[in-house]
């Protein structure tokens, strides 16, 4: 490994562009240790020169999303002095659309990525959305969603309802109980034209899940029943799928699927109109 097992990122927002690539990137290296330092909001001279102060005490990779001249300026060349590489995050991809756009990018400003605009309403419309439907609250207005994800406990509904909320749609969430129906409101949506979509995954995963859950929180009215009991979880399965079956939605097994990978299925089954079967 490099000398230097620091990485530090400096933005002039919040950063998450920068790490969220990171997050993505990373495990392809395997098992590495590396140090992160973000710096954000970096978008004047003394907050730069804190952050430049800090990679000199602790050298490593910089990347960056400072845009502003002077300030880019002053980064680039006092991690020259440093000794360290500076990586202008954004700058390949501008360049790429800027040739396939055959257009130069209009002046950028300090981020500009996460500006306060239509679509950042919307997204926490969204996000409010999915949180006050969640695990079947006022079910009698699924009607309002955007799509509906349905699927017994421990199947990844919350987070992919969170996640898709981060898009802008509103998701919201039906659990699917052993022995209990699903909500009568559940039943009318597809005359509605509101997308539903099952979640399921395999039962032994489940029961890993459920039962580390209950190790970890010791929820006392769940230790005494068939929560993280095989059979019982296999028995949960068969009744919602065929709940799903009956309601003829798409099902996606997410047992060897991050919640991003979900999401982007759901997205994808959206975008198409919801008339292809998800896999």
């Amino acid at each position: 490994m490099a000398e230097h097992s620091c990485i530090h990122i400096i933005s002039d927002s919040t950063g998450e562009t920068i790490s969220a690539a990171l997050r993505a990137t990373m495990p392809m290296f395997g098992d590495v240790s590396i140090r992160y330092r973000r710096h954000v909001m970096i978008r004047s001279g003394p907050t730069l020169t804190a952050a430049l102060d800090a990679v000199e005490r602790e050298p490593g990779l910089v990347f960056h999303t400072v845009v502003e001249s002077d300030l880019r300026t002053q980064l680039e060349r006092r991690c020259h002095e440093i000794g360290v590489t500076a990586v202008p995050f954004l700058d390949p991809m501008i360049s790429i659309l800027t040739g396939f756009l055959d257009r130069k990018a209009a002046l950028a400003r300090p981020g500009a990525q996460h500006a306060v605009d239509e679509r950042y309403y919307q997204r926490v419309a969204a996000l409010d959305f999915a949180l006050a439907y969640d695990d079947g609250n006022l079910a009698e207005r699924l009607a309002e969603a955007d799509v509906v994800l349905i699927g017994v406990s421990r199947t990844s509904k919350t987070p992919t309802c969170v996640y898709l909320a981060g898009r802008g749609i509103k998701a919201a969430n039906v659990p699917l109980i052993g022995g209990k129906p699903p909500p009568d409101a559940l039943w009318a949506l597809p005359e509605r034209g509101t997308p539903i979509v099952g979640l399921t995954a395999k039962p032994s995963r489940l029961a890993q899940i459920r039962l580390n859950r209950l190790n970890r929180f010791g929820e006392p009215d769940l230790t005494t029943g068939d929560y993280a009991d095989i059979d019982s979880i296999k028995r949960e399965v068969i009744e919602a799928r065929k709940v799903m079956e009956a309601l003829d939605c798409p099902v996606i097994d997410v047992t060897r699927r991050s919640v991003e990978e979900t999401a982007a299925e759901i997205l994808r089954g959206i975008e198409a109109g919801g008339q292809e079967r998800l896999k």
